[in-house]
C-alpha cells in the first residue's frame, strides 16, 4: 500500500513538473517603473509554478542592485563590457531640461535621444556576449515576454527560436504599437501616451495630439530601425525586423485598467492588467516591514503629502524657484508633514521648514497600506487612526514628461485630483491653492478611495490574467491568426482611401455625364445670328 502511495505521489509530480513552462522575462535595467512591472510579472508566473529567468542586460549601473524581482531566483545580469562603457551614455545628462521644457510635437522626439542611444549599446553589448545567449539557447524556453520600449528582446527570442512570444506594456500603451499591431489609431478622442489634452478636445488640441502621434511614429521608428541594423550586423541582413516581430506576439499586456483608463478599441490580444504592480494580499504596514522611521514621521501631524516626482525626473534638478515656492507652500499647511524623495544631501536651501522630511527612498507600498488601509477600506468607521487617513502623492498632479501627463489627466477625470502644469511649479498663489484644495476638500479623498476599490475588486485578478494567458499560449500558442490582416494591406486600401475615390467618381461621373450631354444639346440647337449686309 505505501509503494502504491509512492508511486501515486511520484506521478503527481511528474505531472506537475510536466505542467511547468520554461518563461524568459527580458527586462533591461532602466527605469524603476519599467523594472519593476517586468519584475512583477515574472514573480507572478514564479509563484504559479512556472520556471522563469529573469534577464535584465545592464543600461543604468547606478540601480544594479534593484530589479525588483523578489521570488524569482533564477536572474541573469548581462553587465556592459568595456565597449558600451567607453560610450558612457547617461539619462540623467538630460533629464533636467524637462523641468521647465513643454514636451509638444514640436520637439517630444528629445524625449527618446538618451533612450536611442542606450538602445543601440544594449542591442549589440547583448549580441556580442556568445556565451550568455549560448547559456540561455541551452534552456530551451517555451514563452518570451519583453516590453518593446525597445525591440532587441524580440530578436533574441527569434534567435533563441523561442516561437510563442508576448509583448508587455508598463505604460498604457505605446504609440507605435497601435498601427505596428494593426489597431485603430483614434487621435481625435484619445490621447496618446505623450500627449498633454485630454479626451475633451478642441481643434488645436485634436491637431496636437494628431501631430504628437505622428512624431512619436517617426521617433520610436528610428530608434527601432536603428536597434534593427544593430542585431542584423550579428544576426545577418535578412534577420527580421521589428515589423515582423512585434506583430508575430501572440499577447500584448498593457499597464491599464479599462474601468479607470481612457475607453479605446482595441485587438483580442491586447489584454489589460493594469493592477498588477500593486499586491494587495502582501503588502505590509511599515511597522511589520521594519520602516520604523517612516512610521515616526507619519505620526507627526493630522496630514501627509509624499512629493515624488519618479525616479528620471530627480527633484535635486529642479530650479531653484521651483525649490521656493514649493517651500513656501509647505509652511502655509503646517497641519501637513511633506515628504520630499530628494537625491541629494545637500538641502540647507530648506532650512527652518518644520514640517518638511526629505528621503532617498520611500516603501510607497507600505505607505498605502497605511493610508489608504486596504484592507479595512470598506469600512472606514473602523479605521483607529484617523490622523493617518490622508495621504497624497504630488508626482501625478504635476506631470513632468513622458507619459505623466496622460496618466494625471486619467486620474482627474474620476475627481481624484487637480492637475498643473510643471510651469506652475513657478507660480506660487496657483501652487498654494492647489494644495489647499486638494488637502481640504474631502471630496477628492472619497474619490481616490472610491477608484482604490476598483483596483483591488476588479471582475479578474490581474495576476490570474497574467498566468491563465500564459499558460494559454504555452499551450496552444503561438497565434499568428490574431494579427488582422490589414498589416498586408497598403494604407491605400487600409483606410479606404480607393473606396473614398470610387464613390466620389461614381458621384461625379453622372454629373459630368449630363454637364457634356447639356453643352452639347446648348451648343447644338443654339442659333447662330449673323447680321445681313447692307
Amino acid at each position: 500500500m505505501r509503494k502504491f502511495s509512492f508511486f501515486i505521489i511520484f506521478a503527481l509530480l511528474l505531472i506537475s513538473s510536466s505542467t511547468s513552462l520554461k518563461i524568459l522575462v527580458y527586462s533591461p535595467l532602466y527605469a524603476a517603473s519599467h523594472t519593476n512591472f517586468m519584475a512583477r510579472l515574472a514573480d507572478t508566473l514564479t509563484e504559479s509554478g512556472h520556471n522563469v529567468t529573469f534577464f535584465t542586460p545592464i543600461i543604468d549601473e547606478t540601480r544594479k542592485n534593484q530589479l525588483g524581482v523578489k521570488l524569482t531566483k533564477n536572474v541573469i545580469k548581462l553587465e556592459q563590457d568595456s565597449k558600451m562603457k567607453e560610450k558612457d551614455v547617461k539619462i540623467d545628462d538630460m533629464m533636467s531640461i524637462f523641468w521647465t521644457m513643454d514636451v509638444t510635437s514640436k520637439n517630444g522626439h528629445r524625449i527618446l535621444e538618451t533612450l536611442h542611444q542606450q538602445a543601440v549599446l544594449t542591442c549589440d553589448n547583448l549580441f556580442r556576449s556568445k556565451e550568455i545567449i549560448e547559456k540561455l539557447r541551452e534552456n530551451q524556453y517555451d514563452i518570451g515576454l519583453a516590453e518593446p520600449l525597445m525591440t532587441c528582446g524580440l530578436a533574441l527570442f527569434r534567435h533563441l527560436n523561442i516561437e510563442k512570444t508576448i509583448i508587455t506594456s508598463s505604460c498604457v500603451n505605446y504609440d507605435i504599437l497601435l498601427p505596428t499591431l494593426g489597431e485603430p489609431v483614434d487621435t481625435s478622442y484619445w490621447p496618446t501616451m505623450n500627449s498633454q489634452v485630454t479626451e475633451k478636445m478642441d481643434f488645436s488640441d485634436r491637431l496636437e495630439n494628431f501631430e504628437m502621434l505622428n512624431l512619436m511614429l517617426k521617433t520610436f521608428g528610428s530608434m527601432f530601425d536603428d536597434e534593427a541594423k544593430t542585431y542584423r550586423s550579428h544576426l545577418g541582413p535578412n534577420f527580421p525586423d521589428w515589423k515582423t516581430l512585434i506583430p508575430e506576439a501572440s499577447l500584448h499586456f498593457v499597464n491599464s485598467i479599462p474601468f479607470i483608463d481612457f475607453p479605446r478599441p482595441h485587438l483580442q490580444k491586447t489584454i489589460g492588467i493594469g493592477g498588477i504592480s500593486v499586491d494587495f494580499e502582501s503588502v505590509q504596514s511599515l511597522e511589520s516591514s521594519g520602516n520604523l522611521e517612516f512610521s515616526k514621521i507619519l505620526e507627526k501631524r493630522p496630514k501627509n503629502m509624499l512629493i515624488s516626482f519618479g525616479t528620471l525626473a530627480k527633484s535635486s534638478t529642479m530650479p531653484e524657484n521651483f525649490k521656493k515656492n514649493l517651500l513656501e507652500v509647505f509652511k502655509s499647511q503646517p497641519n501637513c508633514t511633506f515628504i520630499w524623495k530628494y537625491e541629494s544631501d545637500d538641502v540647507e536651501f530648506a532650512e527652518g521648514v518644520e514640517n518638511l522630511e526629505f528621503v532617498k527612498w520611500a516603501p510607497q507600498m507600505e505607505l498605502l497600506s497605511e493610508f489608504w488601509n486596504f484592507q479595512k477600506l470598506t469600512h472606514p468607521e473602523n479605521w483607529k487612526n484617523k490622523k493617518l487617513r490622508f495621504f497624497e502623492f504630488l508626482g501625478e498632479r504635476i506631470p513632468i514628461f513622458a507619459d505623466q501627463s496622460r496618466n494625471a489627466n486619467m486620474l482627474a477625470r474620476h475627481g481624484m485630483s487637480i492637475v498643473l502644469h510643471k510651469k506652475d511649479l513657478g507660480n506660487f498663489e496657483k501652487l498654494r491653492e492647489a494644495f489647499s484644495e486638494t488637502l481640504n476638500n474631502e471630496n477628492y479623498r472619497k474619490n481616490a478611495e472610491k477608484i482604490a476599490e476598483i483596483v483591488k475588486n476588479q471582475p479578474i485578478k490581474p495576476k490570474d490574467l497574467v498566468v491563465k494567458y500564459v499558460e494559454f499560449v504555452g499551450k496552444f500558442g503561438p497565434f499568428p491568426q490574431m494579427s488582422p490582416h490589414s498589416l498586408k494591406m497598403s494604407d491605400f486600401q487600409r483606410y479606404n482611401y480607393d473606396i473614398y475615390i470610387y464613390k466620389f467618381l461614381v458621384f461625379i461621373f453622372p454629373i459630368f455625364v449630363i454637364l457634356v450631354i447639356f453643352r452639347f444639346f446648348k451648343s447644338y440647337f443654339s442659333v447662330k445670328i449673323v447680321p445681313k449686309n447692307k
